[in-house]
């Protein structure tokens, strides 16, 4: 057994997830709903360690490692999922307490409010959730009688309206889901309350409309998390009802391989991926937590992007923005409001720039609310980035 034991932590200690704590979430939350615009992560909901629901709205902002509020959710839940379509962003379902919600509410970040939206046709939460094509795609959960769903339901924000889809195969609550080349991978999951941890894994076309199975996990787990980045899918802490786990899995082509394990062990966890950092924020191991950790995938020099980079934040920002900026040569930074004249010179110089931007023109008049558009060249590249200014 001790060789057993020994094997296993080299196995784990071989990963390329570089992980730190950052800035804590305001509050602990397990259960919020997570996503991101423009590089800047929403944390949305969440139940706290007594059970009380909120209809908080936090945005992080990664280079400046700082949290802000935004306009509050309708309603208040837990156990919820949140998906990007069109620049804004769609919560569904939840926990609200005494029963499972089918509530659907619109956040604009643009102009900070919500709308409520069709409802969703089965009322569930700790559901997987899916984009895919701009529709969003709810698969199983469960609701307040203890029924276990192998439901899925797609929702299309352009019309508000949902229709039922092919079900899945493994009824299964708190499933870890992402996408990887067209298709919706859920794995993990509890097919019973109390126990029923699950290994399984399923994948779902929404083109064709089918389920095919996946090689296995590793290990037991639900109300994990999940991402996609350089084609490979990590499968993020969780809980087997005997241990909250800190491990990481990644699937890779046909097989599941350990990565770096986290520093926090929990479940119901809120997680995001920017460029090559993961986040997973929140949480929950016998009561809520604030951690907010980030994880940095090393990638060789190959995967390094050339030309132009850029960092930019936060986004919507009310006083000032940050632009990070570098490339192989020099660099410019120009704002152009919408309709695509010049307001402001930012930059032209050697490269890498850090600047910052006081949504003022070059004139010092204060801008009022609205997108602006920063365009940034440096080398033979260019960007050009949308940017939101909220008076």
């Amino acid at each position: 057994m001790r060789w057993v034991v020994i094997l296993l932590f080299f196995r784990l200690a071989q990963g390329t997830i570089n992980w730190v704590d950052k800035t804590p979430l305001p509050q602990p939350l397990a259960g919020s709903g997570c996503a991101v615009i423009n590089d800047t992560i929403y944390v949305i909901g969440g139940r706290d360690t007594q059970g009380n629901r909120y209809n908080t709205n936090y945005i992080y902002d990664p280079p400046s490692d700082s949290w802000s509020q935004r306009a509050p959710m309708p309603t208040p839940r837990a156990h919820v999922g949140a998906g990007v379509v069109n620049g804004k962003i769609y919560v569904i379902g939840g926990w609200t307490g005494p029963t499972a919600s089918n509530v659907v509410e619109e956040y604009d970040p643009v102009a900070n409010v919500w709308q409520t939206k069709s409802p969703m046709p089965t009322p569930r939460y700790t559901y997987g959730m899916a984009v895919y094509n701009n529709k969003i795609y709810v698969i199983g959960g469960m609701d307040m009688q203890g029924n276990i769903f192998n439901v899925v339901e797609e929702y299309d924000p352009v019309n508000d309206t949902w229709q039922t889809r092919a079900p899945m195969p493994t009824p299964r609550m708190g499933p870890g889901c992402a996408v990887l080349s067209n298709r919706i991978y859920l794995f993990g999951g509890s097919t019973a309350i109390g126990g029923g941890a699950t290994t399984v894994c399923e994948s779902y076309d929404p083109v064709a409309n089918t389920w095919r199975n996946e090689p296995s996990m590793s290990e037991r787990r639900y109300a994990l998390g999940g991402c996609t980045y350089g084609g490979k899918i990590y499968a993020i802490g969780g809980f087997d009802y005997w241990y909250y786990h800190t491990t990481v899995e990644v699937f890779e082509g046909s097989s599941w391989s350990y990565e770096t394990p986290m520093q926090h062990a929990r479940q119901s966890i809120a997680v995001s991926m920017i460029e090559n950092r993961i986040y997973v924020i929140g949480g929950w191991n016998n009561g809520a937590f604030s951690f907010n950790e980030e994880g940095t995938i090393e990638i060789s020099a190959e995967e390094r992007p050339e030309g132009l980079r850029v960092e930019i934040g936060p986004n919507p920002f009310h006083n000032h923005i940050r632009i990070s900026v570098s490339s192989n040569d020099w660099v410019g930074v120009k704002v152009f409001d919408a309709c695509g004249r010049l307001i402001r010179i930012l930059y032209q110089g050697r490269s890498p720039a850090t600047i910052s931007w006081d949504g003022r023109s070059d004139s010092g008049e204060r801008l009022p609310s609205g997108v602006y558009l920063i365009f940034i060249e440096g080398g033979n590249s260019s960007r050009s980035l949308p940017v939101s200014l909220i008076r």
